[in-house]
């Protein structure tokens, strides 16, 4: 006599079977791409500011002047005086803030593939305060390299923003 009851066979649907995504909606299996995309551009933006920060920091000191003083050129800024280390470690700071909350982007999107609402809305908020972050750029100085890869960051956010959040995605989980 057997321990267990026997069941009927259970007879999976075959558009759920095998492939990569195993019936994940597209819109979700996208908005991760995108929020992937995001994080990346975000590390080359980091990556530019690391890289040109002093000339940043010149321009910046440049174009702020106090009342009353002397236009200077960015060629004329001493890079070891006090005001520019100080500037120089606020943009690094930035720039090491932005490598670590696109990782954890990274972490999330990926994590957000099994559908979970909580990571998505993790992801989401990463990206909104990233976007907030960028159009604070155009105000200061910033290299070329770091303004030329916000464009298309803050359109791969925007995607990754709006399709986290598409039913298909919603339902996802809950047929899971």
């Amino acid at each position: 006599m057997s321990m267990y009851d026997q069941h009927a066979p259970v007879h999976l649907d075959p558009s759920l079977r095998g492939g990569a995504n195993q019936g994940r909606p597209a819109t979700l299996t996208r908005a991760a791409i995108a929020a992937m995309g995001a994080a990346a551009l975000n590390l080359v933006s980091a990556m530019g500011l690391l890289i040109s920060g002093m000339d940043a920091v010149k321009s910046q000191i440049a174009a702020n002047q106090g009342l009353g003083d002397e236009p200077v050129t960015p060629d004329m800024i001493d890079p070891l005086s006090e005001r520019a280390q100080s500037l120089y470690g606020v943009y690094s700071a930035l720039a090491y803030s932005t490598i670590f909350w696109s990782l954890v982007l990274v972490l999330l999107a990926c994590l957000a593939l099994r559908g979970g609402r909580v990571i998505r809305i993790g992801a989401t908020v990463i990206l909104v305060i990233s976007l907030l972050l960028k159009v604070g750029d155009f105000f200061i100085a910033m290299p070329t390299l770091s303004l030329i890869a916000d464009g298309p960051f803050a359109i791969l956010a925007l995607a990754a923003i709006v399709l986290f959040f598409q039913p298909a995605g919603n339902a996802y989980r809950h047929t899971r």
